[in-house]
């Protein structure tokens, strides 16, 4: 066997064990059972008068309770803690109205998320900042 594709392969297992981190591709579960309830609106701008936001934790997914009827899909977040807070991510997707990045920290019963909409169009794009700002459901 030359030995060029032997070096390659130890190159390639060597990155997957070593750059990789355990467990990707596993949903996180830091943050299941928890529901924040409140407020949102577009960066600059007043919360939007007439919507409730829900952030859903459950089973490793995320799902934002107004953008269900969009057609957005719950997806996996992943969390991570950092002293007394813990920040979590999340990209939701749509067929019919693109994606939402969502990044949001988690301090005590309080959430603060910032989300940025995009939807890639042939003629034109949209992105556009959200924030959202809301308590723990008891």
């Amino acid at each position: 066997m030359p030995i060029r594709p032997v070096i390659s392969l130890y190159i390639v297992l060597v990155w997957l064990f070593t750059v990789v981190p355990a467990g990707a591709g596993e949903p996180s579960r830091l943050l299941d059972g928890m529901t924040f309830v409140g407020s949102n609106g577009e960066k600059g701008r007043e919360a939007e008068s007439d919507e409730e936001e829900a952030l859903i934790f459950e089973d490793g997914l995320f799902t934002s309770s107004s953008c269900v009827p969009y057609n957005f899909s719950s997806s996996q977040y992943s969390a991570r803690v950092t002293g007394d807070q813990i920040h979590f991510e999340a990209i939701t997707t749509s067929p019919t109205h693109g994606q939402i990045a969502w990044k949001g920290t988690i301090e005590g019963k309080s959430a603060d998320v910032i989300f940025i909409w995009t939807k890639e169009r042939w003629f034109w794009n949209t992105r556009r900042e959200y924030w959202f700002k809301g308590v723990l459901k008891e």
